[in-house]
């Protein structure tokens, strides 16, 4: 098949494109400047001990992948010379499903906080995976639908850049949906765990701040996400995805790295208290997180 625009819808078409493509390169520059501007705190907290226990691993991978499903794959499909139609397609599905994996790896680490700040109780050690695989599978699902009805063509223009994305099924919106109420639930439990752990000391503080600004700002952008797909063109409905993920990036990234350094000055404040976060699970394995409070008040009696 062979893709014509009139003029007007040629227009409307470059213009769209032009603004996801900004978009595109606006969000690739706030994950590069986080990463450079926490890249000494990662060497300190992440770098310098075991790279290979299992929350590390977990923390690199989701934190190095946004330099190849946005920065890379995303790049040559938006700026390169015409791409083949098939090209295309696969780079663009390579690069979705990055965006899918990493944002369930950003939700794994911040629920395993939630976890944590509940004593890794019994019920919740059972409820939240089985709540995460009950969202997360019908959003890859729904996702692969979203992406086999995608479709593309080359370029009618020689000198132009990427290829024409045709567009498919609106049901992208479906995924997001999902995902702002798993965020709601996972909000709403440490909102009632912080409402029942009594007194506070800077870790404690950190934990709760970090994990209240991640969920309200990615349940904020998924509301945001879920206007635009409804409202606005069908080839605009990827125009804030690309910032989405790397906002579920960098929040989780920064929550981690500010969380240990936390840690740090709480253990070096007081050696003889022996409850921190150490470097691979979110709480010690004696005592709860939530337990803090009152853990604190009776070392410093």
């Amino acid at each position: 098949m062979v893709f014509t625009f009139d003029s007007s819808s040629l227009e409307d078409y470059l213009n769209d494109r032009n603004l996801i493509s900004s978009f595109l390169v606006s969000s690739a520059v706030v994950f590069l400047y986080d990463w450079i501007d926490m890249l000494p705190e990662e060497i300190e907290f992440v770098w310098t001990s075991n790279l290979l226990r299992p929350f590390n691993v977990l923390y690199m991978i989701q934190r190095y992948m946004p330099f190849i499903d946005t920065i890379g794959i995303l790049f040559v499909v938006s700026f390169e010379q015409p791409l083949d139609a098939g090209v295309c397609q696969v780079l663009y599905n390579i690069s979705g499903w990055m965006y899918v994996i990493g944002i369930a790896l950003t939700e794994v680490i911040l629920t395993m906080r939630t976890w944590a700040l509940w004593g890794k109780g019994s019920k919740l050690s059972i409820t939240l995976p089985i709540f995460f695989t009950c969202c997360f599978v019908p959003i890859f699902y729904v996702f692969n639908l979203f992406l086999q009805t995608q479709t593309f063509e080359p370029s009618p223009f020689p000198n132009d850049l990427g290829c024409i994305f045709l567009g498919g099924k609106p049901t992208l919106f479906v995924c997001w949906i999902i995902l702002l109420a798993y965020e709601a639930v996972i909000l709403a439990l440490m909102l009632m765990c912080y409402y029942q752990s009594g007194r506070w000391f800077a870790l404690s503080r950190t934990v709760y701040k970090e994990g209240f600004t991640f969920y309200i700002i990615t349940f904020l952008w998924s509301i945001i996400n879920i206007t635009v797909i409804l409202l606005l063109p069908h080839d605009l409905e990827n125009l804030l995805s690309s910032y989405q993920r790397i906002m579920h990036n960098v929040l989780t990234s920064r929550a981690v790295l500010h969380m240990r350094k936390q840690s740090t000055k709480s253990t070096l404040a007081k050696p003889g208290l022996s409850v921190f976060v150490n470097h691979e699970q979110f709480v010690s394995e004696d005592i709860p997180l939530r337990n803090f409070g009152s853990l604190n008040s009776n070392a410093e009696s």
